[in-house]
């Protein structure tokens, strides 16, 4: 699986640059994708870099914030909703758009909208979304609070922490921390 955060280590290996080390709020920032040229040769084995990839949203416009962190492997992407007491915020480019407007008026006027969701699923969204991407490609069926998929969830959920670690997110520790420093402080709430 590749990312479009393996574009730059790619082209830095590429044309053999090292990637440059320096410090970032004291601490070393380290390049987070992967470079696909070893992929080119040989079909990747299981357990290399290869069998996740990691995405972040934080914004649309400036005002339209709404974080959310993302982990995928070959079946299953757990998706972090990390300011879920909210709703999803609309641009002003996607709310005037054609598309959008007819779903809206749809909605309101009680009409099928011919899409996948409703606006409520579409504005209000859990904390945690766990999709099947083979069997459920329109990513329907939130399977977060399936029992026998417990396990799996422990392990995605391990493994974005540590992607979030890794690249100093600012937003490791929400909703239920702050970062000082490199450590998680409680908000109890």
């Amino acid at each position: 699986m590749a990312s479009t955060i393996d574009i730059v280590p790619t082209i830095l290996d590429w044309f053999g640059v090292d990637y440059p080390s320096y410090l970032l709020n004291g601490v070393t920032v380290n390049l987070s994708g992967k470079s696909l040229l070893p992929i080119l040769t040989s079909e990747p084995t299981t357990g290399e870099k290869f069998d996740e990839v990691f995405s972040s949203h934080d914004l649309h416009e400036i005002t339209m914030y709404y974080p959310m962190r993302v982990v995928r492997n070959r079946q299953y992407r757990l998706i972090h909703n990390l300011n879920h007491a909210t709703s999803y915020p609309i641009a002003l480019d996607i709310f005037m758009s054609p598309t959008f407007q007819d779903t809206l008026n749809r909605s309101h006027e009680g009409k099928p909208t011919n899409w996948f969701k409703s606006l409520h699923q579409y504005y209000y969204r859990p904390e945690w979304e766990l999709y099947d991407v083979n069997n459920d490609p329109q990513e329907l069926t939130n399977l977060i609070d399936n029992s026998t998929l417990a396990d799996m969830v422990k392990n995605l959920k391990t493994s974005l922490q540590a992607w979030l670690k890794e690249t100093n997110d600012p937003w490791q520790c929400l909703p239920n921390g702050v970062l000082v420093g490199s450590e998680c402080w409680p908000l109890y709430n």
